[in-house]
């Protein structure tokens, strides 16, 4: 079978609000204590297993759940030590103190070593790279080469109270890199870069979120299309995919992101149906996962190399 590479931003309420231009709230903890429980519980009926990219600063009051994501044989990523937006915007100290200490925190937390990083929002400036090789990282998973995402960084903003946008990165920045995992040459050396799922050729992207925005028809012609790749291919969730605006007494405001105005058995319900739909012609692995696996089929046999 083919590979998928699975993913889940554990993005709070907090930084969600924040992202669409509200004074950051407090976290109530949501995301992790019981948005991760509910993906874990469905991922492990699935037969998936993922890569979490958490915020280092929000998972340290919760280590019981960082445990039990690397008990079931999932992967922990950072997703930077604050979620601070435009990350991009950040002085390269600043930038590499996030990426640095979100590391050793979590790998502290996690007990095993933390190779994956994905910038929030997609964040990302032209030298991160170079300074995810510096910090030790294997690979980033911020790129997202799709011509939607100049639209849908224009969405996000029109949904804000300022119509203002909360990304430095220009909009075309990296529309049109490559859409394959592919090693990236850094000033600092190479890094595997793990792009949003796009289509082949339209570079149409395929995550969850979308599930929510676009018709149901066109959604799952826009997956099957995405996953006829040759290659692997990627998924992606976000945390508040498992949480009910309602029912788990959120932050009103979180009602305009895609998806909060659904009741939570609708929202397990599609979730299972992108596992099922994924899972058909591939074996769902963490992103980690996903690059050793790359690498050793492209590793010269020993007939070969001898």
């Amino acid at each position: 079978m083919k590979l998928a590479g699975l993913s889940v931003d554990v993005d709070s309420v907090a930084s969600h609000l924040e992202g669409y231009g509200f004074e950051r709230p407090e976290d109530d903890g949501l995301a992790l204590s019981t948005g991760v429980r509910r993906a874990l519980k469905l991922f492990e009926q699935m037969g998936a297993r993922a890569t979490f990219f958490l915020i280092a600063g929000e998972a340290e009051s919760q280590p019981e759940v960082v445990n039990e994501i690397v008990r079931q044989g999932h992967e922990v990523g950072s997703h930077s030590m604050t979620h601070g937006l435009p990350f991009a915007n950040l002085s390269e100290e600043r930038s590499q103190l996030e990426i640095d200490a979100s590391r050793q925190l979590l790998e502290r937390l996690a007990g095993e070593r933390v190779v994956g990083f994905r910038a929030p929002s997609w964040d990302a400036d032209p030298d991160l790279c170079a300074r995810l090789v510096r910090a030790g990282y294997r690979y980033d998973a911020s790129a997202y080469p799709s011509i939607l995402l100049p639209l849908l960084r224009r969405e996000i903003a029109s949904r804000s109270p300022g119509g203002d946008l909360r990304t430095r990165s220009g909009l075309w920045e990296g529309v049109f890199g490559p859409t394959d995992v592919h090693r990236r040459p850094t000033a600092a050396g190479p890094i595997w870069e793990v792009p949003v799922g796009t289509t082949p050729v339209a570079r149409l992207p395929y995550y969850h979120t979308l599930r929510y925005v676009l018709p149901d028809r066109v959604f799952r012609a826009i997956g099957a299309w995405a996953r006829s790749r040759r290659g692997p291919v990627t998924y992606q969730f976000h945390a508040v995919d498992f949480l009910d605006t309602r029912q788990d007494a959120l932050d009103p405001r979180i009602a305009r992101h895609p998806g909060m105005q659904a009741d939570l058995q609708t929202k397990l319900g599609l979730a299972e149906r992108s596992l099922s739909e994924l899972g058909r012609a591939h074996t769902i692995v963490p992103l980690r996962e996903l690059i050793r696996k790359i690498e050793e089929s492209s590793a010269p046999s020993r007939t070969e190399r001898n």
